[in-house]
Parts: C-alpha cells; structure tokens; sequence
C-alpha cells in the first residue's frame, strides 16, 4: 500500500504544463492496486488489473466497476498454516459526478450490485485430514457497494494517469462446520479499502 501511495504522490507532483486528454471517448490501459480488508483475519492483496473505460467528462456520467480479488483467510481456531480463500466477484454499475479543469479532472462515484461469491480450503489444509471426516465451507452470493474518488491526470491528449481510492462494503453470508460439528457463522468480512493507480490511452 506505501508504494501505492508514493506512486500516486509522485503523479499529482507531476509537471503543471500536461495537456488535457480530449482525443477519444474510451480508454484502455492497466492498473495496479492494493485491496485492503477490514477484517483482520482476511489478508491484503496486490490486484493487476486491465482497464476499461468512457473518458469522464464535467457533470453526471455512468460508472461501473467489477474490484474483483482473491485473498486468504484465517481459520477461526487461531491455528497457524494456510486455511481457505475466498473470491470476491462483484460486477457494479451507478453513476459519477465529475469537476475540474480538463486535464486534472476529479470523479466522485457510487456503484453497487451483486457479488458471485466462492470459497475453498487450502491444499495444505486440507491435506491434515487425510482420509477420515473433512469440514465444510460454503460462502453465498452478496450485495456489493463501492463509493469513491478518481482522479485523470492527462500527460497528452490520448494519454492519461488514472488512480481510485474507494471503500467496498461487502459481507457475504460464510459457514464453516470443522470436524467436530462446530459450526462458524459469518467470522469474516470482505468489507475493503480499494486503492488503484494505472495509465490509460483512448483508443477512439
């Protein structure tokens, strides 16, 4: 997360003289960014992403986003060693409200919907088992809501720095039963700040 945060410093530091990205409607480009759960028992992670996108203009616009990841999580017992990880795929549509001068333009937005949902044991986990009782792990599909804030910073008229700051609010209904029968209600958020920087090229 640090070198996310530098990178974005280092681009709002970037020289006053950039031209404003006014060639093109939709961009294409890549990103990299740091999810970063609530629940401390759900590890952070460094998502790659492809980007997608209609050029913001000033005033009401479409947004959507998908903030898909992956990440590991603890069991509930408080042992050591790989357990499960849970994936997270929320696909998110809504609407964004853009102000500032063309070529440092700022983008508040909300977008929500479903998030398909999955979770698995590790190997290494379950592999202490071998062939007597397994547990049991079942992860159910969620409501999704992502507010937050981007910036465009245009360097050319087809050529633009992105970067997001947003919070997901996420909780998915999760159920694990170990060996014993015991039984594990909702132990674990997906609730995450979402941070993101990348480069984007208008494509037409």
């Amino acid at each position: 997360m640090k070198k996310v945060l530098v990178t974005v410093a280092a681009v709002l530091c970037l020289p006053a003289f950039a031209a404003a990205q006014t060639e093109g409607r939709v961009s294409v480009g890549a990103s990299v960014g740091r999810i970063v759960p609530s629940d401390g028992d759900v590890d952070p992670v460094t998502v790659y992403g492809v980007v997608a996108r209609l050029n913001p203009k000033r005033g009401w616009g479409p947004a959507g986003a998908f903030n898909w990841f992956r990440a590991d999580i603890d069991n509930p017992d408080g042992s050591d060693g790989d357990f499960a990880r849970m994936r997270i795929r929320p696909l998110m549509g809504g609407i964004a409200y853009t102000i500032g001068p063309e070529k440092f333009l700022t983008s508040f937005s909300i977008v929500a919907g479903p998030s398909f949902n999955s979770i698995d044991f590790r190997d290494e986990f379950l592999d202490r088992f071998g062939s007597g009782p397994r547990p049991s792990i079942d992860m159910e599909t969620s409501f999704a809501v992502r507010p937050g804030v981007n910036l465009t910073y245009s360097i050319a008229p087809r050529v633009g720095i992105v970067g997001f700051v947003g919070y997901l609010f996420n909780r998915p209904g999760i159920v694990y039963r170990d060996v014993n029968g015991t039984e594990f209600d909702d132990e674990w958020k997906a609730d995450a700040a979402v941070f993101s920087i990348g480069a984007v090229y208008s494509i037409f």
